[in-house]
């Protein structure tokens, strides 16, 4: 995965609208870059280049894409360092926000990560919803369907990783 910055006169966006199994996304991006992802009950789906058709099969499928994700505003070190850590968490797994805070070497900031986190504008690619409060509540997810949503994408997973695992017999 790489973050990059984008030039917003260089861009022309691109809305796309793709089911997934717990809901509909719409994705923006420009030539191969995502610049954005979120929940949306649009209903208007798009045939996707192929790249980002690859890709969004990819994270159904349990696997995490190497894509280019975009952005128009300068990301600090601290954000890319909880954006690498997030994305390295496992489907099937979920960490604290202190872990994250940890992992980044700011054993303190568990709310500095949420904060970071609320505004991930490439859920999915960079799984925030695998980071829960220390307690194991659903926390602090975005969106029009916030915590529902967070809470259906980790049963996702988790049965999609119980079915890598053990896959039903024949």
């Amino acid at each position: 995965m790489e973050i990059i910055l984008v030039d917003p006169r260089s861009i022309v966006p691109t809305l796309c609208v793709l089911g997934s199994p717990v809901c509909r996304f719409e994705v923006i991006y420009s030539n191969e870059i995502i610049l954005s992802v979120g929940p949306t009950d649009k209903l208007t789906q798009c045939e996707a280049p192929s790249w980002l058709k690859e890709a969004w099969d990819a994270i159904w499928n349990g696997e995490m894409p190497e894509v280019i994700l975009g952005t128009t505003k300068r990301i600090s070190d601290f954000a890319q360092k909880v954006y690498r850590i997030v994305r390295e968490i496992p489907i099937g797994e979920t960490k604290t926000y202190g872990e994250v805070a940890f992992l980044v070497g700011k054993p303190k900031g568990a709310r500095a990560v949420g904060s970071i986190l609320r505004s991930n504008p490439w859920p999915l690619f960079i799984p925030c919803h695998r980071v829960i409060g220390k307690s194991g509540k659903l926390l602090g997810y975005g969106g029009a369907q916030g915590i529902e949503l967070k809470g259906r994408l980790l049963a996702y997973e988790a049965d999609k990783c119980r079915n890598l695992y053990y896959p039903p017999s024949v």
